[in-house]
């Protein structure tokens, strides 16, 4: 569940390739994966979890996120802000198990599978999925006899509409400009987080008229009020778009 895991917690896993592995609380780890994490959110695990908690995507940020910046990534990397216990549990974890279990991050359906992308073909306009398996000490999980395979581990853990939107910004993310050495602007970085992370602000903008660029450069031609009234998935995906156009990546 952390950004690296060391080396040796990981096993890559090919094609339909089965792993032994089931979770549940009758299991003595159970809740460990939640703890001592350094977990980064997309921004459609902070749509998901701040719907979930019946707050503003501001409100979310400031109470349960760190922003940071990486020398390895082009832009800020935002992650949970864990409780200060000892452990640095996630502050969503109970004895029970997660309180946001219908909307968890991620990262958190995909465990124990890390799922990495990289573009290929022709002009890198193909991705490629990759998969491995994360090894972790404490979990008990794996001695479960109950085999399956990546793609049907993925399928059960309700990851479509999640690797959707990060389908969607790896072009941004891994454009061959970034990693050539490509920086955005301090000002690019914060139109990053709020076009991505604060949709409400976003969609505030488009009905003020504020966003003309947004609306000029949408490939389908809607209005400003059309944008602003799309289910807030489409929208990340259009800003996401519309942010690919303003850096020229």
């Amino acid at each position: 569940m952390s950004i690296k895991p060391p080396e040796e917690q990981l096993q890559p896993l090919q094609g339909k390739e089965q792993f032994a592995f089931d979770c549940g609380p009758d299991l003595s780890c159970f809740t460990e994966c939640c703890r001592a994490l350094d977990l980064v959110l997309t921004p459609y695990d902070v749509l998901r979890l701040r719907r979930n908690l019946g707050i503003s995507s501001d409100e979310f940020l400031e109470r349960y996120a760190v922003v940071e910046a990486s020398e390895d990534e082009a832009f800020p990397l935002v992650f949970l802000a864990m409780v200060d216990d000892g452990r640095a549990s996630c502050p969503f974890v109970a004895a029970s198990g997660c309180t946001v279990y219908q909307d968890r991050p991620a990262a958190c359906r995909a465990y124990p599978l890390g799922r990495g992308l990289r573009l290929t073909g022709c002009g890198g306009r193909k991705i490629q999925e990759l998969f491995v398996l994360v090894r972790e000490p404490h979990c008990r999980g794996f001695e479960l006899d109950r085999k399956k395979d990546a793609a049907s581990w993925m399928d059960g853990q309700g990851l479509t509409a999640y690797n959707r939107v990060s389908d969607a910004l790896l072009p941004l993310l891994r454009h061959p400009r970034i990693l050539q050495g490509w920086r955005p602007t301090p000002a690019q970085k914060a139109q990053y987080l709020e076009a991505l992370y604060q949709l409400e602000q976003l969609q505030a903008q488009l009905l003020a008229g504020e966003a003309a660029r947004l609306v000029a450069a949408d490939p389908q031609g809607r209005s400003a009020t059309e944008l602003a009234t799309l289910d807030e998935m489409e929208l990340l995906l259009v800003a996401i778009d519309w942010l690919r156009n303003e850096f020229k990546l």
